[in-house]
């Protein structure tokens, strides 16, 4: 799995001329040209190349300490830089550590934690709590790689720091980084001394003068790197001379629309086109983020719509109708079923004489007729039926309404209406009225309820 990925990176810087007299547009120099490569989990890249050959500048891009002039730079992972400008040298080791740990959104528990595990690791003792513009070289080299070893390790950059560890420190280091190579964690090594390169790292790239001279396995790599410093320490200091400032004025002159072209077709392969180019020329000069391919799948998979399916709904039917419908089915697959039994019989009869096959096809097709008109009658019976029944129901229902409605009149014809006043009760108003409480319960249909509000209507005997 791909942990990180940069591509199309450039770095330029103007350069600074001593003749005040010419007042021309400033001259680029072109750090780095055009450098592209993807870092796999647990994977380690060394990097090799001369000084000034762009490699620590490469590796600030990536940890975000510098903007790089074009490209991209794709990860989710955190980076850790160990390299001595990291430090701060006017306070302690333990502030510079404890400084680091706060740029992480962890809670002070595990933060004392690591702070405690980073102590433990780097061996310091009082030195800890000394300014670390007193440490010598091996010490802030020590300070840093324990910070990057130890919190939060997912990408870790070193920056030429190895090189500068005593012997019983390095093998310490050297046994974390394996622990961490095989957790998962991904590593970028810098280094002069190309026997760390070696131990460390499944790939190399060279960089020389801001470009790529090789890249792929480690020991083919040092080979050709090698070859390349014999080839160079050959030549006479004139010839070395020459062949320096050629080099470095082609960085002067590089173009950087050449890498903008190789951008373009990999976008016009991903399905981009002309009208795009806008587009693209911002990602590439102005924004500067992630791989616009990678961006572009990411926000269509968010805005991919769900797809809803729609609910199926029913229509109750009455029982009569389904009842009616299932029996004109069922008459009309009888006469079908006798129809076929009908043609069979019919074809069988036909083997022994004409006259008797004549005989046979027209009983079977008045037969046949018989059964339609008897299954059309009976369908047509069963709607008559259904039909009827509903009609019956419904009479039945207006009657009993009727019946009711009657029964009510007649039973408050005999009434007259009272308020319920302050005191009263269904036994007083029972006596009051010569009834009974059961007699204005009927009547007000309260059932067994003795409960009267002030202000109620009731019914009561004339």
């Amino acid at each position: 799995m791909t942990k990180l990925e940069i591509k199309y990176i450039t770095k330029s810087a103007p350069m600074l001329n001593d003749n005040k007299e010419n007042k021309g547009a400033p001259v680029e120099f072109w750090e780095l040209r055009g450098i592209t490569l993807d870092l796999s989990e647990g994977e380690a890249i060394g990097l090799i190349g001369t000084n000034s050959s762009g490699k620590s500048l490469l590796l600030n891009i990536i940890s975000g300490k510098i903007r790089q002039t074009t490209g991209f730079i794709t990860t989710k992972n955190h980076i850790g830089l160990a390299c001595l400008d990291e430090l701060d040298p006017n306070i302690s080791g333990l502030e510079n550590i404890r400084k680091k740990i706060t740029k992480f959104d962890i809670d002070e528990f595990k933060g004392n934690h690591l702070t405690n595990a980073v102590i433990n690791f780097i061996e310091f003792g009082q030195w800890l709590y000394q300014p670390v513009g007193t440490y010598s070289a091996g010490m802030k080299a020590r300070l840093v790689l324990g910070i990057a070893l130890i919190v939060e390790p997912e990408i870790v950059l070193i920056d030429g720091v190895l090189d500068l560890l005593d012997r019983s420190f390095e093998k310490k280091v050297a046994k974390k980084i394996r622990q961490l190579k095989d957790s998962g964690v991904s590593f970028i090594i810098a280094e002069t001394r190309n026997v760390n390169i070696e131990r460390f790292c499944e790939r190399t790239m060279w960089l020389q003068f801001g470009q790529i001279q090789d890249f792929g396995p480690t020991k083919e790599v040092l080979q050709q790197y090698s070859f390349a410093e014999e080839w160079y320490d050959a030549l006479t200091l004139p010839e070395q001379n020459d062949y320096l400032a050629n080099k470095q004025w082609e960085q002067v002159q590089f173009n950087i629309d050449k890498i903008y072209e190789e951008f373009k077709v990999e976008q016009f392969k991903h399905g981009y086109t002309r009208k795009d180019e806008p587009r693209m020329r911002k990602a590439f000069f102005v924004e500067r983020g992630i791989d616009p391919v990678k961006a572009e799948k990411k926000v269509t998979e968010k805005q991919k719509p769900e797809v809803k399916k729609d609910k199926k709904t029913t229509i109750k039917q009455p029982k009569a109708v389904i009842l009616s419908i299932v029996i004109i089915l069922l008459c009309i697959i009888g006469g079908a079923f006798w129809l076929i039994s009908g043609k069979d019989t019919d074809t069988q009869s036909s083997n022994n004489t004409v006259t008797t096959s004549k005989k046979a096809t027209s009983t079977k097709i008045s037969a046949s007729k018989k059964a339609a008109l008897k299954a059309k009658s009976s369908s047509k019976k069963a709607a008559e039926a259904s039909s009827k029944a509903a009609k019956d129901s419904s009479k039945a229902a207006s009657s009993s309404a009727a019946a009711a409605s009657a029964s009510e009149s007649s039973k408050l014809a005999n009434t007259q209406t009272i308020e319920v006043a302050s005191g009263d009760s269904l036994e007083s108003l029972a006596s009051k009225y010569e009834t009974t409480v059961s007699e204005i319960q009927s009547l007000n249909n309260l059932g067994s309820s003795e409960n009267i509000k002030i202000g109620e209507t009731l019914y009561v005997p004339k």
